[in-house]
């Protein structure tokens, strides 16, 4: 055994002294354990306990700083970092935000600082600067109005009666919190305005923010020009890679983008901020190269690298500065100072940069999809181009430089698509399967046109002359749309599975990572977690026998075919698409949910009994036998062998971005 163990200790000596250039690659990683350890702990910790370990490990380092441990130390300092900065930020997001426990009416008062679009095409307005009455309101508000006023804008104050909801989480089972991604917005509560949203005089007091207020007041007159010029299939599209806002996409638009593996197009990220900067490059460097007076004084590809620098920015600005496009920007504007210093960016290194500082701005990324999905892609492409850049090929003329271009495609499309799929399958529950089909039709059509003429409006707008250059783009949307619904229509084009669990999604990251990081062939041993996270999958869990939303005012169970279905009542809409994705709800047209018949379910006016073991009524009351459930949180009830119930989230324990009444 103490041979075994002297020889594991070489191996990974060795191995860590061969790779020194790659352990500033972990950096993100163990800062990135310090987020996620945080937001797993059951109850708040204590700042001062986290402050005190954080300078006890300072002072550790200190002491024992000649006794070869310096990089335990690193690590430990990372994590506690990560940790440090996650509870910094989330005590100061609640010092300004409302903590709302229940559903109120109430008077309204604020300024809009957006204006949204849901799923109907109901107007949504953001609100800042909130009041009920003379009591100001901490955060921001979002409410739906309907009728939507024609002269409303933002920047203006209105007045209303609303309706809010305190935040909560989606009503599935280790589903994704929706109400600490409000919370991290500075969103304090959503509702409906049940009176008409009247336009008044902003109070003087009232704190300024012009420069967020004019960038949103451009991308929404920009999202309406847009809409004026094209029609809602084309605009939608248009809008969401353009302006970056997809509350005006078509639901069956969204489903055949998911479905073909295209969704990502409609996210601004590092296809759209890598090529306009490539384009911006390219132009301008041309565009210099004409003139030989300043070809041959300047260095104009230096020029031609800051221009798309400075392109890149207002793109991003315009675009919402959503975390894909954060990181692509980051990442792009490294590349081209690379190029300013006669440098090459494209490593690991500078990806492992982009993810530590935007963990360090906002730390809460680390929890959202976009973060995961696009940093796994971005990952395992430069890891997978580090190591086959130098594999040999032979261009043959025209045709082999277009045959080793679609190459390309499918095989950077299989990469990104093998490093996201753990997340598709853990947040989504489903893969596509025709994604690399869908990308090889899709790929030139957005590189070589759609790409162009996007970089050709943003250039014509500030000049008044982009009705043309929108027609011209409306027009190859329409090609992509077509393409979009023919490959999500292919037989079998989805594979839907249940979650995937969080601990087999965690082993699947670590071993990627692994795998990603590291140049030696140690790197292999990170397919053996790898293996294992993905095990589950073959094996299905226990599906719930009944499912109810909170305070039971949504109940689905199973009919006599054991398809889950919804119960004739009034359904929230939004639950049930929930349950649909998430649980393979059985979809039922209104006749069929009024005549249902479930052999297993007796009610009569007050009550309902279900497999002679679950009774609930319409007041929220739920028993299982003789035991009465707290129906508040919502929950799953399985009655197959011993029968349990588990609650959709737990509410013993209040958290921060968990808007409680007992929250001291």
């Amino acid at each position: 055994m103490k041979k075994l163990w002297y020889k594991l200790r070489a191996y990974i000596s060795e191995n860590l002294d061969g790779e020194q250039e790659r352990l500033i690659a972990w950096m993100p990683f163990w800062f990135g354990v310090g987020i996620a350890l945080y937001f797993a702990l059951p109850t708040e910790p204590n700042l001062w306990l986290t402050l005190g370990i954080f300078e006890l490990w300072l002072v550790l380092f200190y002491l024992l700083r000649y006794k070869n441990l310096t990089t335990f130390f690193v690590v430990g300092l990372l994590i506690w970092g990560g940790f440090l900065n996650m509870q910094a930020q989330t005590l100061y997001k609640a010092q300004n935000i409302e903590n709302i426990t229940a559903k109120t009416t109430t008077y309204l008062r604020g300024k809009i600082q957006n204006i949204s679009y849901s799923e109907k095409g109901k107007t949504r307005l953001l609100l800042t600067d909130a009041a009920d009455f003379d009591k100001a309101l901490k955060g921001e508000f979002r409410i739906t109005v309907s009728p939507t006023p024609e002269d409303l804008q933002i920047g203006q104050c209105v007045e209303m009666v609303a309706t809010i909801f305190p935040r909560a989480p989606l009503p599935v089972l280790n589903g994704y919190r929706l109400d600490r991604k409000y919370f991290y917005e500075n969103m304090s509560a959503i509702g409906y305005a049940d009176s008409e949203a009247f336009v008044i005089e902003c109070p003087q007091a009232a704190p300024s923010y012009d420069f967020i207020e004019r960038l949103n007041l451009a991308r929404n007159g920009l999202v309406r020009y847009i809409g004026s010029v094209m029609n809602a299939a084309q605009s939608g599209v248009a809008a969401a890679v353009v302006v970056g806002e997809k509350t005006r996409l078509p639901k069956q638009i969204i489903s055949n983008y998911r479905d073909s593996g295209l969704a990502h197009f409609l996210s601004v990220s590092g296809l759209h901020l890598g090529t306009i900067a490539g384009l911006i490059f390219f132009v301008v460097r041309l565009l210099l190269a004409l003139f030989p007076a300043v070809a041959l004084k300047f260095d104009i590809k230096k020029i031609a690298a800051v221009c798309a620098i400075v392109g890149s920015a207002f793109y991003l600005l315009i675009s919402g500065m959503a975390i894909p496009a954060q990181r692509a920007f980051i990442m792009t504007t490294v590349v081209l100072v690379g190029v300013m210093f006669n440098r090459q960016a494209i490593s690991l290194r500078m990806v492992s940069f982009a993810a530590l500082v935007v963990l360090i701005i906002a730390p809460q990324a680390l929890i959202s999809i976009s973060f995961q999905m696009s940093f796994a892609a971005v990952y395992a492409l430069v890891a997978f181009y580090e190591s086959y850049k130098r594999a040999p090929y032979r261009k043959r003329g025209v045709f082999g430089t277009i045959w080793l271009y679609l190459v390309g495609i499918v095989v950077c499309d299989f990469v990104a698509s093998l490093a996201t799929a753990p997340f598709s399958l853990y947040h989504f529950h489903r893969l596509a399967i025709y994604t690399s089909l869908g990308n090889l039709l899709a790929g030139p059509l957005i590189g070589l046109y759609l790409m162009p003429m996007i970089l050709v409006c943003l250039a014509a707008l500030p000049f008044g002359q982009a009705f043309y250059p929108l027609k011209a783009l409306g027009a190859g949307v329409d090609v992509l749309n077509r393409i979009t619904d023919t490959v999500a229509h292919l037989p079998h084009s989805v594979w839907q599975t249940d979650a995937l669990p969080l601990w087999a999604l965690l082993l699947i990251v670590c071993g990627g990572f692994w795998l990603c990081v590291w140049h030696r062939r140690w790197r292999w041993w990170g397919v053996v977690p790898i293996i294992i996270g993905v095990i589950p999958l073959f094996f299905a869990p226990r599906v719930p026998d009944m499912v109810f939303s909170p305070s039971a005012e949504d109940v689905a169970v199973r009919d006599n075919n054991g398809d889950l279905v919804m119960l004739p009542r009034q359904n929230d809409a939004w639950v049930e698409s929930l349950w649909t994705e998430n649980l393979h709800l059985k979809p039922l047209s209104r006749t069929e949910r009024e005549s249902l018949q479930i052999s297993d379910l007796k009610c009569d006016d007050e009550v309902c009994v279900y497999k002679n073991a679950v009774t609930f009524d319409a007041t929220g009351k739920v028993m299982l036998g003789q035991e009465q459930i707290d129906s508040a949180a919502g929950g799953y009830i399985f009655l197959s062998k011993e029968p349990y119930w588990r609650p959709l989230w737990n509410n013993k324990h209040c958290r921060l971005w968990q808007q409680c009444a007992n929250r001291e």
